[in-house]
């Protein structure tokens, strides 16, 4: 009986092994080369356009109701 229980979970132990090893997960895909980005730059007119937050007006509303 001993002997059955051992044959029986090496048996188990080889089959989830060999199923283990047949499933390509995806998780584990080949990576893939990544392109750089080319460099950004942005001009001094570009900079200037930009708002700045602190100088917009600020519109407070007290009681709705």
């Amino acid at each position: 009986m001993k002997n059955l229980l051992i044959v029986l979970s090496a048996v188990t132990a080889v089959t989830a092994l060999g199923a283990a090893a047949a499933i390509k997960p995806k998780i584990f895909a080949p990576v893939e080369a990544v392109t750089v980005p080319p460099a950004v730059t942005i001009s001094i007119e570009e900079l200037y356009r930009q708002v700045d937050m602190s100088t917009l007006p600020v519109l407070e509303i007290k009681d709705l109701y």
